[in-house]
């Protein structure tokens, strides 16, 4: 799979809004958050499919006073049910759920869980974060392009944002060979007016 593995993630998120956004916690759920997969074999999609559940929280970072180094961290943990992995293909969608690929009898959830969040001076984010995979936990790197928040936040329409990374299946003891469609696969992350925990 890709190396940035969303979840995710998921993050990360919140940097662009830290001049702007209270350090409120956000619910990150099926209703408002999508996290999907596409596999490219010579640069042609071959694979894609989405988790159709999973479970987390984004608080979103916030910088102190101007010449202060008070700021508060932002983070980004999400856990995913793997058994909840949909492909628009029913045959690859029982491989990739069979003990070949994800074993999601064996491993019942993805987990990331974020170190850091960087903002760059275009405004866009970089997450450095571990993703527990198929047993395996590696480091993994997510971009965020987009992160937007109401200015003050709101709890029904608070922030919405997008972003992608890229891991490697060797990396997680999963098969990718030429026949399974390369090394890599590309993890996108989406999500739309998170509503703040309470």
């Amino acid at each position: 799979m890709h190396r940035p593995l969303s979840l995710m993630l998921l993050s990360l998120l919140a940097l662009p809004c830290l001049p702007l956004c209270a350090a409120e916690s956000y619910r990150l759920d099926s209703g408002n958050t999508r996290v999907s997969l596409g596999v490219r074999v010579f640069g042609v999609p071959w694979i894609s499919a989405r988790f159709e559940e999973l479970s987390g929280e984004l608080v979103p970072g916030r910088r102190g006073a101007p010449g202060s180094t008070a700021d508060t961290p932002g983070r980004i943990d999400v856990t995913i049910r793997t058994a909840s992995l949909k492909c628009d293909s029913s045959r690859w969608n029982a491989r990739l759920l069979s003990p070949a690929w994800f074993d999601a009898d064996r491993y019942p959830q993805i987990i990331y869980r974020s170190d850091r969040i960087d903002l760059d001076a275009d405004g866009r984010a970089v997450v450095t974060g571990q993703l527990t995979l198929h047993g395996q936990t590696r480091a993994l790197v997510l971009l965020v392009n987009r992160w937007v928040c109401s200015n003050p936040p709101q709890a029904d329409d608070g922030c919405s944002f997008d972003a992608h990374g890229l891991l490697r299946r060797s990396e997680y003891g999963l098969p990718h060979g030429l026949l399974e469609g390369g090394d890599e696969v590309e993890i996108s992350i989406e999500g739309a007016s998170p509503r703040a925990l309470r």
